[in-house]
């Protein structure tokens, strides 16, 4: 069991999107109303043009 809890303050979130914090896709129904829940991560990622397997779990810094 999880709890825990996720909020932005006022005009926050705004401004991740304005900073490029967050990676958007324009919006797509299909995806929404059609697609099973587990596979929509990946159908968003191909309406960029990402293909999953050339993502990597490491991070650092150049």
């Amino acid at each position: 069991m999880a709890l825990g809890y996720a909020g932005w303050d006022a005009g926050q979130l705004e401004a991740e999107v304005a900073q490029n914090a967050w990676l958007t896709v324009p919006a797509e129904g299909r995806i929404v109303f059609e697609t099973a829940l587990d596979d929509r991560w990946e159908a968003a990622c191909q309406l960029l043009g990402v293909n999953l397997l050339h993502l990597s779990s490491d991070a650092g810094h150049a």
